[in-house]
């Protein structure tokens, strides 16, 4: 796909913007998302979101990366919670936080969480407990590795982001396999387990628990770097909270992705370019997009 059909794919998809609206009508959304050791993910996400028109970013996580992030983002709202022993949240704390996140229009869980019990208990909580559209990504997804029938239990289908080593471990085959056979792969798991995967690799597969699914064939090599994918999921968490369902917001942030990428490639080369980058490149992105009739 060209850069202007991912364009007027992206516009014909992207959430219409009430020019009268205020921060209320654009939603909230709670990140949980950090540690001690993984703070840059937290603030990947948190930017990437509020970069893609949430009307209020909160991110709960320990001070050590509110701290990071405070220092970045001006803009965000936070909600401290306990830090465990390996520097990552309180599972435990979070619990009885969690009903301060109940007002989220979309919740955002697992950049940079860590591996642990704590994070196990934190992703459970969620998935049971909050009524709002969930996305689930990098640490949260090994949650699901021994318990996928979780996913089942939250109130709405939620949204994964698995990179295919990630999908390895959750459906129990072969990378090569799943390169061999990604929509099969991708649409079996999201019909059993009644979510929306978004199947990360130089090639990048959705497929919907309805048997919808959409195949973005854009390689760049400089979107293979750690912080990428929290970027990702900070775009798609950003437009479930504006109101697309999952498939429809995995399909705006998968192109947006993909555009940004494509742009700071062009202006830093896929060798130099961060995902970082791709947050200064989102403005420019949705600039281009003017021609299509997208404000």
């Amino acid at each position: 796909m060209d850069w202007n059909e991912m364009k007027k794919e992206l516009a014909r998809r992207l959430p219409s913007r009430d020019p009268l609206g205020n921060k209320g009508t654009f939603g909230t959304l709670s990140v949980v998302a950090g540690s001690a050791l993984f703070r840059g993910a937290a603030s990947l996400c948190s930017e990437a979101a509020l970069r893609c028109g949430v009307g209020i970013l909160r991110l709960a996580s320990v001070e050590k990366v509110i701290s990071a992030v405070a220092s970045r983002l001006p803009e965000a709202v936070f909600l401290p919670l306990e830090e465990n022993a390996a520097g990552g949240i309180s599972g435990e704390d979070f619990a009885r936080k969690l009903p301060a996140l109940t007002f989220s229009k979309a919740l955002l869980l697992g950049p940079g969480l860590t591996d642990s019990p704590d994070t196990a208990w934190v992703v459970e909580e969620a998935v049971k407990k909050a009524a709002c559209p969930l996305l689930l990504d990098a640490d949260a997804l090994n949650v699901l590795k021994g318990n996928p029938i979780l996913l089942r239990e939250a109130a709405l289908p939620p949204v994964i982001t698995p990179h295919v080593g990630e999908m390895a471990r959750l459906c129990g085959k072969k990378i090569e396999e799943i390169k061999a056979d990604r929509r099969e792969v991708a649409l079996r798991y999201a019909k059993e387990w009644h979510c929306t995967v978004v199947l990360k690799d130089a090639v990048t597969a959705i497929a919907s628990f309805d048997g919808r699914f959409f195949l973005l064939d854009s390689p760049n090599s400089g979107l293979s770097k750690g912080g990428s994918g929290d970027v990702l999921s900070g775009m798609a968490a950003a437009f479930l909270c504006e109101g697309k369902e999952g498939f429809e917001a995995a399909e705006c942030a998968v192109l947006l992705h993909s555009l940004a990428g494509r742009a700071a490639a062009e202006r830093l080369t896929e060798s130099a370019m961060l995902p970082s980058d791709l947050l200064a490149e989102i403005p420019g992105v949705f600039a281009s997009l003017r021609p299509f009739g997208t404000p």
